[in-house]
């Protein structure tokens, strides 16, 4: 059998509601990189804390973090970052709005006007988890001029505040400069100009010279889509939401249901 290579989101997609990744997602990954298949975890989440979900599968998975800004490429980690003109526009508008925002470089979670640790349980597990990582209160707008050239991307998370959230979410796409996305109705993710999960997928197919129609990407949010076309199958689980369904080529169980590892294993095992 050639090989794959396999990109899974890590929220909704690849680990459950108590974030654990289960016995017959690990069983079935194994199995496949027995066979040569490359797998890459491809998240929102910072580095430190996408290297927390990796432990819980097997060393040889890859990662790709900070959702494409950064990804390892053989033995070199590729970094985008956000830069200060983006930096500056978002503290800017989410001063304006009354909004928390939450930067990160590749394990420091630099924090604006409420601690992440305030966030509810499913907020947090996007910005801190199990210890990794460290925190920093930014201060005022000087001190996170001192800090940027650390910053790779971001995410404003405001449960409740869909108003506030819609109009910062416009006001940052005007600004253009940077790529705004969302992983779900309470956030904004924050990216570098031109950088998305797609276009880190894209660097890695070429990286290994594998074409695309032996890639497969799986996830379930509006920042996983340009990752799902850019693979040669796109699969979306069942509980995305019919946008997502919509798009992708493949429909699979929800993620409670196991269904990335079941789609991979009636597609290659059975």
């Amino acid at each position: 059998m050639e090989p794959y290579i396999v990109f899974m989101d890590i929220d909704g997609t690849l680990i459950s509601h108590n974030q654990n990744v289960s016995v017959m997602t690990k069983r079935v990954i194994s199995q496949l990189q027995d066979r040569g298949f490359i797998f890459y975890i491809a998240t929102g989440r910072m580095l430190s804390l996408a290297e927390v979900i990796r432990k819980r599968i097997n060393d040889k998975v890859e990662i790709i973090a900070s959702n494409g800004s950064v990804y390892q490429k053989g033995h070199h980690l590729h970094k985008d970052h956000l830069g200060w003109k983006a930096i500056s526009t978002v503290y800017d508008v989410t001063t304006e709005l009354g909004l928390s925002t939450n930067f990160f470089s590749t394990d420091r979670t630099f924090y604006t006007r409420r601690k992440p640790w305030d966030l509810s349980r499913l907020a947090r597990m996007r910005v801190m988890q199990d210890g990794a990582g460290k925190f920093e209160d930014v201060h005022d707008r000087d001190h996170l001029s001192d800090v940027s050239d650390q910053i790779i991307n971001g995410i404003v998370i405001a449960q409740g505040k869909q108003d506030k959230l819609a109009i910062a979410r416009e006001r940052l796409i005007e600004a253009n400069v940077m790529n705004v996305s969302s992983s779900s109705p309470d956030n904004i993710e924050l990216i570098p100009k031109r950088v998305d999960k797609a276009s880190a997928v894209r660097a890695i197919m070429n990286q290994y010279g594998i074409p695309v129609e032996r890639t497969i990407a799986f996830g379930n949010d509006r920042n996983d889509l340009g990752m799902l076309k850019a693979a040669g199958t796109g699969v979306a689980m069942g509980n995305s939401a019919d946008e997502i369904k919509e798009q992708a080529d493949v429909v699979t169980e929800a993620s409670e249901e196991d269904g990335l590892p079941r789609y991979l294993k009636r597609r290659f095992l059975d």
